[in-house]
């Protein structure tokens, strides 16, 4: 008897844990849809929170104040960044192969640990493994052109990581890399649409002075995303780009270099797709000083506009680098019009284009009653 109600009970348990799922254009979590409001946290200590034992050291208290204060506000999400540059995780030989997480075997205890944590708030987390607005390690940079050590990456890191806490309630999705159109050679003719930078001429994308190839960085996108849908075929997969211009057919000097087709037209690897898009957004300035937004920006556009057939994530904005848009009034915006979640930049409160933590909030707590384009407030 004891047996059988330990079964059941297990049973229970596994049928009431909820996941973040995607039907056509929308997010569902538990069969209820839901609309994404959050922040970037984006990190604490940059590369440094996670592995090695660098959690319990540096970050744990910190990002749980963090974490309390976003569900205090009506946030349901938050964007976490990984490895960013590779500099403390994942641990790499004297050759450059990965071996594991990290070095001393903390890692995923880390990363459940804050999934943990966030659950007993009603967050969702989004695992953002890599950095490409800055220039990385070379060890990790050269995963971008050594298959074999991407391959190692996959089978000693990424796939543990899938494997111990894909099915975690609060794990919304892996980022595979955060705007890699920053590492992108630009302006680069390919005959094949899907390598084709010329559109982005002009944009802005190759900031981080890399000149990666478009197929390198899509193949690197499609092989990790392929190896978390072997580990867990349920866990969703996202790309965060710089802007509107690598997401989309339908705008000028754009392309969506991450449809299915360019994937895996460039990795050859069939599960190795997107679940849903996301686009980050910031203003220009003129030669006065004045803020104005690309006009085809997400604030200037609907998100149907984009003419997408997955949801679209409003992934990273903020007011002080807008058109003098008021915080609460761009949440507002975001979910009237047509997109599937926002989350601002960002709660460590560093750089020139963030928001405070004060203006989050408000932000947050602008839209957290609402249910009209997909509940904000509901239990993980």
């Amino acid at each position: 008897m004891f047996k059988l109600a330990t079964l059941l009970l297990c049973c229970w348990v596994s049928l009431s844990a909820g996941r973040l799922t995607v039907s056509g254009r929308d997010f569902y979590y538990n069969g209820q849809k839901v609309f994404l409001s959050g922040v970037n946290i984006a990190w604490n200590s940059y590369g440094y929170d996670f592995g090695n034992g660098q959690y319990a050291a540096n970050s744990k208290s910190t990002l749980e104040s963090w974490l309390t204060s976003i569900d205090a506000n009506g946030g349901n999400s938050v964007r976490m960044w990984l490895h960013v540059d590779g500099a403390n995780t994942p641990a790499f030989d004297s050759n450059g192969y990965v071996t594991g997480p990290d070095n001393t075997g903390t890692m995923i205890s880390d990363m459940r640990s804050f999934l943990d944590f966030a659950q007993s708030k009603n967050l969702m987390v989004v695992f953002v493994l890599w950095n490409g607005a800055v220039r990385p390690q070379e060890k990790a940079l050269n995963l971008l052109y050594d298959e074999s050590k991407l391959q190692t990456y996959i089978d000693n890191a990424l796939k543990p990581m899938v494997t111990d806490l894909g099915n975690h309630p609060a794990l919304a999705a892996w980022e595979i890399m955060n705007e890699p159109e920053g590492l992108v050679l630009n302006n680069q003719y390919d005959s094949n649409a899907c390598l084709d930078t010329t559109p982005l001429k002009d944009t802005g994308a190759g900031f981080a002075n890399t000149n990666v190839p478009m197929q390198n960085i899509l193949k690197f996108v499609n092989w990790q995303a392929d190896a978390i849908k072997q580990v867990n075929s349920a866990c969703l997969v996202t790309v965060g780009s710089w802007s509107e211009h690598a997401q989309t057919d339908s705008k000028a000097q754009s392309r969506n270099y991450y449809k299915d087709s360019c994937l895996t037209g460039a990795g050859n690897r069939n599960s190795g797709k997107l679940d849903f898009y996301q686009m980050h957004t910031y203003s220009n300035k003129d030669g006065q000083g004045n803020q104005y937004w690309n006009p085809d920006a997400p604030f200037k556009v609907t998100g149907s506009s984009y003419g997408l057939d997955k949801p679209l994530v409003v992934g990273e904005f903020a007011s002080v680098c807008s058109e003098r848009n008021d915080i609460g009034d761009m949440f507002q915006y975001v979910y009237d019009n047509g997109y599937q979640g926002a989350w601002s930049w960002h709660y460590l409160e560093q750089g020139e284009c963030t928001d405070s933590q004060e203006a989050q909030n408000f932000g947050m707590i602008r839209i957290k009653d609402q249910n009209g384009n997909g509940a904000v407030t509901f239990p993980l």
